[in-house]
């Protein structure tokens, strides 16, 4: 089990990353934000989902990266 904190809400929370490969989608359990799970050096983190709407250039850097505690 990995231990993630909303970037919203700030509940923390748990996953069995295991069940989960990268570019799946979860949601916050508290405020029900869509986040995307992503690896990096083997381990998880999560970002928030883009808005499938909005230019990628528009969203470059704008949202955080939320690491596995």
């Amino acid at each position: 089990m990995a231990k993630f904190r909303c970037p919203d809400c700030k509940e923390k929370f748990e996953l069995n990353i295991e069940e989960y490969d990268e570019g799946d989608y979860v949601n916050c359990p508290e405020c029900n934000l869509e986040l995307v799970v992503e690896m990096f050096e083997g381990k998880a983190k999560l970002k928030i989902a883009k808005d499938k709407d909005i230019d990628e250039e528009d969203e470059a850097g704008s949202f955080d990266e939320f690491y596995e505690e």
